[in-house]
């Protein structure tokens, strides 16, 4: 899975820009399932025929970003949020725009920006070494989304990147799909890589009011509680996926909870639970959808969400991946 993550996180796909990711999952899974299609609104729906209830599988393709927001005389570039951005870490930070350009992130003031500690985003600009409006408009126009420049470490099992929320997502799913051995799946089984997440689980909310599942799974990262003088979470790398029992946004689905950790005790799985008050995940656009959908989540601990350099163990997803086929097959 580890070459498969990589080659997620180097794609350009922050919201409504998910074109690259979605190209490549397309050549990742085509040959794995029965139907593959595009919404109209841009998610990539992967069906797998099967009799039973129907199981929808989410994960988002896209990531937090900036855009373009205005362009001065001398060719800096102003930027907008695209998601929740954690401001503090983009001084210093160098970001990738949509068509190539590359520019370095820095503090309008008279303090240091290292002295600054709750950074302003209208203070914040970006340097991509224009020296004039026009030569900046060669290379980026107002409305251009642009990215951390994405790098990608692994050392032993633990995969330091950005974008990892949610590429890592995607990447179990996928390998799911690989995975899966249609005559023993208990369900119709739709995998949804969904658009949009970051600002506002819109790819999901449109996604399942159209499939319209009997039961819904997200997979995403959360926040853990293993890192010096952090909140007290009680989460952790390495020891397993995490069982979603709630988050700012949903309580997830008794049914499937206990299904999820009946299974994970039955085949030895490692897992946690998963409690917290911040974020939520496309799980709640499901279960919210029309008259209801039984939902859980599937979360992989995650070290700095939102920042150039989350951290996540690769065995947490190798893991997700068994719980999730063991859940799937009879």
């Amino acid at each position: 899975m580890q070459k498969l993550v990589e080659k997620l996180v180097y794609a350009f796909g922050p919201s409504s820009r998910e074109e690259k990711v979605k190209e490549l999952i397309k050549k990742e899974i085509s040959k794995e399932v029965d139907e593959l299609y595009e919404d109209k609104f841009g998610n990539l729906v992967a069906h797998i025929k099967g009799k039973g209830e129907s199981l929808m599988l989410a994960a988002h393709m896209d990531q937090i970003g900036v855009i373009v927001t205005d362009i001065d005389k001398d060719g800096f570039l102003r930027i907008g949020e695209v998601g929740g951005l954690r401001k503090t870490f983009l001084v210093g930070q160098k970001i990738v725009f949509e068509g190539g350009a590359e520019g370095f992130v820095f503090y309008e003031d008279k303090e240091m920006p290292w002295e600054v500690k709750e950074p302003k985003i209208e203070k914040l600009y970006v340097d991509i070494g224009a020296t004039s409006r026009a030569t900046a408009k060669k290379l980026v126009q107002i409305g251009t989304e642009g990215i951390y420049k994405p790098t990608f470490y692994i050392n032993g099992t633990r995969i330091i990147a950005p974008a990892l929320d949610d590429r890592i997502g995607c990447a179990i799913i996928i390998q799911l799909l690989k995975e899966l051995k249609r005559k023993r799946m208990n369900y119709d089984l739709y995998a949804v890589f969904t658009v949009q997440e970051e600002i506002g689980v819109k790819g999901a909310k449109v996604s399942s009011y159209e499939i319209t599942p009997d039961i819904g799974i997200a997979v995403d990262v959360t926040s853990v509680g293993d890192t010096p003088e952090c909140p007290k979470v009680s989460l952790a790398l390495e020891k397993g996926p995490a069982i979603k029992v709630m988050d700012r946004g949903m309580i997830s689905s008794k049914k499937i909870r206990e299904g999820l950790i009946e299974k994970a005790k039955k085949n030895n799985i490692p897992y946690q639970l998963e409690v917290i008050t911040e974020g939520t995940t496309d799980a709640y656009a499901m279960q919210m959808t029309k008259s209801g959908v039984e939902t859980g989540a599937v979360s992989i601990p995650t070290r700095y969400i939102h920042t150039p350099g989350e951290v996540i163990d690769i065995n947490d997803a190798e893991n997700a991946v068994k719980l999730l086929k063991n859940f799937i097959e009879r």
